[in-house]
C-alpha cells in the first residue's frame, strides 16, 4: 500500500510542475533589439491559405474579405498597391495572366514585445506561358485579416540548352 501512495505522490507532484513561457528567438534591430519572435497559431496559417486559393479561384471579392480595408501590397519590383479598391483593379489585370500560385512553405510568428502577428510564406507562381517565378511573402495581420503584404522575388538561374 506504501507503494501505491508513493507512486500517487509522485504522479501528483509531477502534475503540478511550472511550465515555462517561451522566451522566443530571433532578433529585430528595432527598438532596444530585444524583440523576440514565438510561433503563432496556425489559424493564421489557414487565414493565409484560404486567401491564396482565392487567387487561384480567380475570386477578386473572396481574395478582398481576408484583407483590411486598408490593405498594403508592396510588390518585387518596388512598385506597391495600397486599399481594397486598388488591389481589386489589380487583381483584374493580374488574373488576365492566369496566375497559379502553389505555397511550399509557411511559418507564422508573433513578436514577443511588439505583439504583432506575420507570416513568412514561400510560393512557387506558374503562368499560362510556362513562366515560372518564386515569390516569398511576408505578411502582417491586423484583427485576423491581412493588412501588409511584402513579395519578394528569388531570381532563378538561367537554363541552358
Amino acid at each position: 500500500m506504501k507503494k501505491y501512495i508513493l507512486l500517487f505522490a509522485i504522479l501528483l507532484a509531477s502534475c503540478t510542475a511550472t511550465v515555462e513561457e517561451p522566451k522566443g528567438s530571433g532578433y529585430w534591430v528595432v527598438g532596444d533589439g530585444e524583440d523576440k519572435f514565438i510561433n503563432a497559431s496556425d489559424d493564421y496559417t489557414d487565414i493565409y491559405m484560404s486567401w491564396v486559393e482565392a487567387h487561384n479561384e480567380k475570386d477578386i471579392e473572396k481574395v478582398l474579405s481576408f484583407e483590411t480595408d486598408n490593405i498594403r501590397l508592396d510588390l518585387p519590383d518596388g512598385t506597391f498597391v495600397e486599399g481594397k479598391e486598388a488591389h481589386s483593379e489589380a487583381l483584374e489585370g493580374y488574373f488576365d495572366l492566369n496566375p497559379e500560385l502553389n505555397v511550399y512553405w509557411a511559418l507564422p510568428y508573433v513578436g514577443l514585445v511588439s505583439d504583432e502577428t506575420w507570416i513568412i510564406a514561400g510560393q512557387v507562381e506558374n503562368f499560362d506561358d510556362n513562366q515560372t517565378r518564386l515569390l516569398m511573402a511576408d505578411a502582417q495581420f491586423t484583427e485576423g485579416k491581412l493588412s501588409r503584404v511584402i513579395f519578394y522575388e528569388k531570381a532563378q538561374p538561367a537554363q541552358s540548352e
